[in-house]
């Protein structure tokens, strides 16, 4: 009789887990649900796990280490212009102090065309096409007017090379009783450009202007020399024009200093800012 019972009670479940009409008791329901919903616990361990794993699939070289931009992120065209500026006045000067014979006034043009004149006119150029601005001082008040510092000098250096070639294979039809006057009008010509260029340059630092109004006593002392032939003159022209390659040399190496991350020496603040 108990074995009866109990194989009673066997069928009797059997029965109702098969019937679809069968509700299930609440303990069944409990079992069924605690087995098929996860736990807080789990849930927030699998999203920590897929967060950590996007984040390390999609990391750059940028977030892995903290490394910092080099100080200046594009080139400098002043720190090829100021050396050959530099070049340049040293060649001029040499040829004024008398260092050549006075008959040769083509002895430095190789040296004012080829190297100073062309090489300013290729900063010139790079530096219509920069496009971001240089770290050095002269750019901070644009860029309009370093390239005017360039391409003014790369002009001057030009045309001086073009007049003494012109004079000495007489290519311009000159007469001669014109030659003196002819070499006048070259150095009044510029004496303004360089005035103009001082004034303007009081924006950048003063060491330009100074520059620009060194250029302009140089001319003055050629142009005394010119129309009032005095050797005196065109020598202490000449002492200023080294005077003028030392001082290009110094910017040129506060610039450098700039452009390639380090500390920018003293060029002297903005006459007018």
């Amino acid at each position: 009789m108990h074995r009866t019972s109990f194989r009673l009670g066997i069928l009797a479940v059997g029965q109702n887990i098969c019937d679809p009409t069968h509700s299930y008791s609440p303990k069944v329901e409990h079992f069924m649900t605690t087995t098929t919903t996860h736990s807080p616990a789990a849930t927030q361990r699998s999203d920590d796990t897929t967060d950590n794993g996007d984040a390390h699939s999609h990391a750059t070289p940028a977030t892995v280490g903290d490394r910092r931009p080099r100080a200046a992120e594009t080139g400098d065209p002043l720190v090829l212009g100021l050396p050959l500026i530099a070049l340049g006045a040293v060649a001029l000067g040499l040829q004024l102090i008398g260092y050549v014979d006075a008959s040769s006034v083509g002895s430095p043009l190789a040296i004012l065309i080829a190297a100073s004149g062309l090489g300013l006119l290729i900063a010139t150029i790079w530096s219509t096409r920069l496009e971001s601005t240089p770290v050095s001082s002269p750019w901070s008040s644009g860029r309009s007017l370093p390239t005017i510092v360039l391409g003014a000098l790369a002009a001057f250096f030009l045309s001086y090379g073009a007049l003494v070639l012109g004079l000495v294979h007489s290519w311009y039809g000159i007469q001669p009783a014109d030659i003196a006057h002819s070499q006048a009008l070259f150095q009044i010509s510029w004496l303004v450009a360089f005035v103009i260029l001082a004034v303007a340059s009081v924006r950048l630092p003063a060491a330009f202007t100074v520059l620009f109004g060194a250029f302009s006593v140089v001319l003055i002392l050629l142009l005394i020399s010119t129309l009032n032939p005095s050797d005196a003159a065109g020598k202490i022209g000449g002492v200023v024009v080294l005077i003028i390659a030392a001082a290009a040399a110094y910017v040129f190496l506060a610039v450098a200093s700039a452009a390639s991350g380090g500390r920018e020496y003293p060029i002297g603040a903005p006459l007018l800012k």
